[in-house]
């Protein structure tokens, strides 16, 4: 387990703030995120070493005190009686480079709904200043609503935005210097690469004894994590807890959705938009096609996954402490359960040659499909190890599948697994976790 003081895998995003640092002339910046992302550990790295505030916001109606105390403590006494007071001194002190945060920035929204307004209206004034104001936020719906979507009040002023992504597979090893590669992947598809969340896990216990005590104890701080972002994101959070319930259980189209959640069709795509947006769910629609009406959706957090497969079903036995029944269940499911997060990591894999996506028609699934000039790659994804003999079989089956996809260019086909033995002797587009391990060095 990493010391959580040590920033990890965020040179570009950090690199990023650097140059428009450099720029020295007026930013007005929208960072977002989905909540423990790492986006405050990325902000303090990057103010370090410079002439700075830091703000963190509430939804007191008294912020405007707290700014006062905070900024007094490094400048000048102040004392803002209102949100103009407040701009005319950050304009005072902008004659040179100066960093100014406001972290959890769309609380200010929900305590004055005027605040983008007025912020729009000073941004005339501070956009001649040498001012880089950093405005971060967690709530997406509510940030896509006063300053991403088209139309909101910092739309045409904002100079950038960032959106800071969860960490990649291939990024996370530093994590956890004791695991080996084959236990990265399995913390990889409990947690995915959400900083905060690795952080819960110690790397001196297995993967089994962590889930056990960082996840399924209801003292753990991951026990209600999804539960409490949902009611933080959403007004009425039931509809979305109940669309990525019944996905968690294997609905993936529209339809299986709306029957399985009780959810009109006529009020279902608003929901599943909203959740797209706020990058809980994902939308997926078969690589060959730009637009299709073929359309699955899957959640796309691992923790969102595994809290809905395994903990929220079991809550009336963790909430009784019969924790050992519901471990059981997990380790009889997990392998099975890794698959879906193990075709991310291969696409993953895949990415640094091929534009990658899943491939379906009917009753024909093929995992991943790679695509570049002048070929197309077939490659089946299967968690497991395979003897010779089994991989033959699948990339036979593979070619007759492939038969269906009407694309043109060079074909290959290719097998990505646990373990395969004689794979020197399968050519090419054969591939395991020593490969995989080989590409994370």
């Amino acid at each position: 387990m990493i010391p959580g003081s040590m920033f990890i895998d965020r040179e570009i995003d950090l690199g990023f703030l650097e140059e428009k640092y450099n720029f020295n002339k007026s930013e007005l910046i929208i960072i977002y995120g989905r909540r423990r992302v790492g986006k405050t550990r990325l902000l303090q790295e990057f103010v370090k070493n410079k002439e700075h505030i830091y703000l963190v916001s509430d939804v007191s109606e008294n912020i405007l005190d707290t700014f006062s105390r905070i900024i007094s403590k490094r400048y000048k006494f102040v004392k803002f009686e209102n949100w103009d007071d407040f701009f005319e001194f950050l304009n005072s002190i902008a004659d040179s480079r100066i960093v100014i945060v406001i972290d959890e920035f769309q609380y200010l929204y929900k305590v004055n709904k005027a605040f983008p307004t007025i912020l729009q209206r000073w941004w005339e004034t501070l956009k001649d200043t040498k001012i880089m104001l950093i405005l971060c936020g967690s709530i997406i719906s509510t940030i896509y609503k006063i300053s991403l979507g088209y139309g909101s009040a910092l739309y045409g002023r904002k100079t950038a935005e960032l959106e800071v992504k969860p960490l990649k597979f291939f990024e996370i090893k530093d994590f956890f210097s004791n695991y080996s590669f084959e236990e990265l992947v399995e913390v990889y598809t409990v947690l995915g690469g959400v900083p905060r969340y690795l952080e819960e896990f110690d790397d001196s216990f297995d993967i089994m004894t962590n889930i056990k005590d960082r996840i399924l104890s209801r003292t753990s701080f991951l026990y209600n994590e999804p539960m409490n972002l949902l009611f933080e994101e959403f007004k009425d959070y039931s509809r979305y807890f109940a669309i990525l319930n019944v996905i968690a259980e294997g609905a993936s189209t529209f339809s299986e959705i709306s029957a399985k959640s009780r959810i009109p069709q006529n009020k279902l795509s608003k929901y599943l938009m909203t959740l797209e947006r706020v990058e809980i769910a994902r939308k997926i629609i078969p690589i060959t096609e730009k637009k299709s009406k073929r359309v699955i959706y899957r959640i796309s957090g691992n923790f969102y996954r595994f809290w809905f497969r395994y903990l929220y079903p079991n809550k009336s036995f963790l909430e009784l402490g019969e924790t050992e029944q519901v471990m059981e269940e997990i380790k009889k499911t997990f392998n099975a359960f890794i698959g879906l997060a193990f075709e991310d990591i291969a696409a993953e894999f895949l990415s640094n040659n091929y534009r990658v996506g899943k491939w379906w028609y009917k009753d024909t699934e093929i995992d991943l499909v790679g695509l570049r000039k002048g070929e197309v790659a077939f490659f089946e994804v299967k968690w497991r190890d395979m003897s010779y003999n089994d991989a033959i079989k699948v990339l036979r089956r593979l070619e007759e599948k492939a038969e269906a996809v009407k694309i043109s260019g060079k074909r290959a086909y290719g097998l990505i697994a646990r373990k395969i033995a004689g794979k020197e002797r399968l050519g090419g587009y054969v591939y395991d976790l020593s490969d995989l391990l080989k590409n994370n060095r």
